[in-house]
């Protein structure tokens, strides 16, 4: 009797061959290819037709979620491919040897059924061989949760692995135990997706980039294993394989590009409003919503009814002046009292705001700026809108409208404060020669002075493709006069590093738990390969609690961007400059403290680009284990490898005067110094019961840290050419890389950078040894000699110290106290030695610097 065959293997392989650049073979009826861009990045490919795809496939059409918000992807659609996912089309010799091949220090094994990388003996990654569904097969299965076109692929890993990635997860750090969308969800509070990336990586030393711009689904709920789906009928994925978190995401940058360092003034606080559309009328004070004003007058912003506010009917609150229907930007609980009210009750007068002051000077945008300088506050650039029906002038023509726009812009440079707009619509006019009123021309607006672009959700909400090829577009258009991209974007995608910063979107303010979940959002998103990523004060709505928006901008402030999101909210948003005292001198001094470290922040912008390590980091860059790589610490961050900060996220023993404590945090390994009184705390702990008065988040700087910067000022134009080093002694070796360029081009793509190389120690006997070596590379406008002030942290006057310039001795002036022009001189009491250098040419002179503690 003939015994019974058993059933073919379907991913058996099959006509496993090798060329000089691929590795070709079948499965199924599919045909498989394998690459390598290098040696540590493969790419794997399988189709169902005859031929490998040449670009990603994009979706045909997306479902759009709204959530309510009518303005998502009104102002433009349509999916098309015009940028790539991976620009690096690179590709090694494979040499096949049965069925493995080397690939570095990896071998990579063909089986029935799987795909395996190895390192000597350890495995790094095995992959069952990806299942391509048919659009008629996925529509026949009644239990298939997808009716498309896709395919499935499982990847597993050794024990304990930890994985990250995914893009802005809102508030999501780590990816074990959750089921992710790769999806463009335009959802913006915890668990939302905002700028979903297909790539994530995995702490046992892999990554995996899905080329396409197609939806997905990963499910991390099994730690050995990832289960991935993507909506494409073809597979295409890139395997990035490195020992480190900064390797895997540098990897990701090989193949999609590196980030962009954005311009100078982007490191800079931003205002961000809609003028030239509102009006204000005057109210009592206890109305809701009220805003006081430099007439010491107290008004309520209303906008007109128009389509392009979405504002086209009865609202609550809604008022009639001079025959103009009028809507509450705020309608609260209603409460408004106006002081000049006509027989029906209405204001008899509604002040239109403006650009330029042309009239009411004190509702321009030109205002905001004078009362920014005025009030102490820094300020980078300002956004005045153009969207949402707000526009940028009131003549009756494109050009008359364009000209109030230069004036605009022009008054704000003079003032270092750089101008952008918004965009809720396509940047181009239907007829380029004759533009009409009410309609973009990006390419006029930057000839007339725009150098930053926001491209806000009624535009680009429609993400995937959508959202890459608009920050490209602008991008393109800014290089062309030599302008280095501002570009504020959301419903981003991979590569979407390469021109824009990602923008977190609307949140409400007054609202702690924003506060935690923006912690999380900046954690992910620099994770998946952009370090650019910013967010409101306090939100765009409500905003009425000055505690809520101190604790907010205190952390914020010791990252590279964030906004004043003015406009929407009850109260002005502007920086806590609305709030009184003691927010407002508090809030200027961490203002004045972020303008300080730019150099700091920029540096670390630049190590971003060329090496991976995000600018904002989570404790376990510094200590990893199971606890540290948990969600237990996403309600803290680190800043490079320099500043911890655990900043308040709610109330938890709150005082009266806004003092605070803070539950719990985490100190990693190593020796760190509060920020604040100097006192050194060992790490590998928990502190529970920390205190934080009003002034003071909880802040930590670890031994060993280097701090460039420079002293406080308004705008970057104000940048003072002063050479500001900060030591915090610790025993192992330090180093840190200054980098400066011009800041305002992209020229320092081609090499147009200095760098200066510091490097530290302390030894034994508590004798500080730093070392400043002369700068190198230069660029155009670089400002050769500066003066150079250190600041070595220590509780104690020095015994002695000796200052070198190229071997030679010299004698500068020293003092051990507080630190000079402190902008926290009222919240900190910690000491240290300073040395005053005189201005010297810094690209020829070696400064080296003993001091015995």
């Amino acid at each position: 009797m003939e015994e019974p065959k058993m059933p073919a293997n379907p991913n058996a392989i099959s006509d496993l061959a090798a060329d000089a650049h691929q590795i070709t073979f079948s499965y199924h009826s599919w045909r498989a290819r394998i690459t390598a861009t290098n040696d540590h990045i493969l790419r794997f490919t399988v189709t169902a037709t005859d031929e490998f795809p040449t670009h990603p496939n994009i979706p045909a059409a997306p479902e759009v979620v709204k959530h309510a918000d009518a303005t998502v992807a009104t102002g433009g659609s349509g999916q098309e491919y015009r940028e790539p996912i991976v620009v690096n089309g690179a590709t090694m010799p494979l040499t096949l040897n049965g069925n493995h091949f080397g690939l570095g220090q990896y071998t990579v094994t063909i089986t029935d059924g799987a795909l395996t990388v190895n390192r000597a003996d350890q495995l790094i990654l095995r992959q069952s061989l990806p299942q391509l569904v048919s659009a008629a097969a996925a529509t026949a299965d009644a239990d298939s949760d997808v009716s498309t076109a896709h395919w499935t692929s499982r990847i597993s890993t050794t024990a304990h692995a930890h994985y990250f990635g995914g893009g802005t997860q809102n508030g999501i750090v780590t990816l074990n135990d959750r089921l992710i969308q790769i999806k463009n969800e335009n959802r913006w509070t915890l668990g939302g997706v905002s700028s979903p990336v297909p790539f994530y990586w995995s702490t046992t030393g892999y990554g995996v980039l899905i080329n396409s711009y197609t939806p997905g689904e990963y499910d991390f709920s099994n730690p050995r294993a990832a289960y991935l789906m993507h909506e494409d009928a073809t597979f295409d994925a890139y395997f990035i394989l490195a020992d480190t978190a900064s390797g895997l995401i540098h990897g990701y940058h090989e193949l999609t590009g590196a980030p962009a360092i954005l311009p100078r003034f982007a490191f800079y606080p931003a205002h961000f409003n809609a003028y030239n559309r509102d009006c204000w009328v005057e109210v009592t004070p206890e109305s809701t919503a009220a805003v006081q004003f430099e007439d010491n007058k107290w008004y309520k912003e209303y906008q007109p009814v128009n389509p392009e506010t979405f504002n086209t009917g009865y609202r609550p609150g809604t008022i009639t002046v001079a025959g103009l229907t009028l809507i509450p930007n705020v309608y609260g609980d209603g409460q408004v009292e106006f002081v000049h009210p006509d027989a029906d009750g209405n204001p008899q007068t509604a002040i239109h705001e403006s650009l330029n002051g042309e009239h009411d000077y004190q509702f321009s945008a030109r205002a905001v700026i004078d009362r920014y300088r005025a009030a102490g506050f820094p300020l980078g650039w300002i956004l005045p809108n153009d969207g949402y029906g707000a526009g940028y002038g009131q003549t009756s023509t494109f050009a008359g409208d364009l000209a109030n726009l230069a004036q605009f812009a022009g008054y704000a440079k003079a003032q270092g404060v750089t101008t952008g707009l918004w965009t809720q619509k396509t940047v181009a006019p239907k007829d380029p020669a004759k533009p009409q009123k009410a309609e973009r021309d990006l390419h006029a607006e930057i000839a007339a002075g725009v150098r930053a672009l926001k491209t806000d959700v009624a535009w680009i909400g429609e993400g995937y493709t959508f959202g890459v090829n608009a920050t490209a577009s602008a991008a393109r258009e800014l290089q062309a006069v030599n302008a280095r991209p501002a570009i504020v974007t959301l419903d981003g995608w991979a590569g979407s590093q390469r021109n824009a910063l990602i923008w977190s979107g609307d949140q409400s303010g007054s609202n702690w738990r924003n506060i935690k979940s923006h912690i999380g959002t900046y954690l992910s998103t620099g994770l998946s390969g952009n370090p650019n990523v910013a967010s409101d004060v306090d939100g765009i709505y409500a905003g009425s609690d000055p505690l809520v928006q101190t604790r907010d901008l205190q952390w914020k402030a010791f990252t590279p961007t964030f906004f004043a999101m003015d406009g929407w909210g009850e109260t002005a948003k502007r920086l806590g400059l609305e709030h009184g005292e003691p927010f407002t001198s508090i809030n200027r001094a961490y203002l004045e403290y972020h303008s300080s470290i730019v150099p700091f922040l920029y540096s670390l912008a630049t190590t971003a680009r060329n090496t991976g390590a995000p600018i904002m980091r989570p404790t376990w860059w510094l200590e990893a284990n199971d606890y540290t790589l948990g969600d237990d610490l996403n309600d803290q961050l680190l800043i490079g490898s320099t500043f911890l900060l655990a900043p308040i996220t709610g109330t938890y023993q709150p005082e009266a005067n806004g003092n605070d404590v803070r539950p719990a945090l985490y100190l990693p390994y190593g020796d760190w110094t509060d920020f604040w009184t100097g006192k050194e705390y060992t790490g590998g702990r928990t502190i529970a019961d920390f205190p934080a008065p009003l002034g003071q988040t909880p802040l930590f700087v670890r031994a060993g840290s280097l701090v460039p910067r420079t002293a406080p000022h308004l705008t970057p134009d104000e940048m003072p050419a002063e050479r500001i080093l900060e030591y915090y002694p610790g025993y192992d070796e330090s180093h840190f890389t200054v980098y400066t360029d011009d800041g305002v081009t992209p020229a320092y793509q081609d090499g147009a950078q200095a760098q200066t190389q510091i490097d530290a120690r302390t030894d034994d006997d508590d004798t500080v040894h730093i070392t400043i070596h002369k700068t190198t590379g230069t660029f155009a406008g670089q400002e050769l000699r500066q003066p150079t002030t250190i600041f070595i942290a220590c509780p104690t006057e020095p015994g002695y110290s000796v200052v070198q310039m190229n071997g030679e001795i010299i004698n500068v002036p020293k003092r051990f106290g507080l630190r000079a022009h402190d902008p926290f001189a009222a919240m900190r009491t910690e000491t240290g030695f300073t040395i005053e250098i005189p201005a010297m040419m810094i690209n020829a002179n070696d400064l080296e610097i003993e001091v015995q503690l």
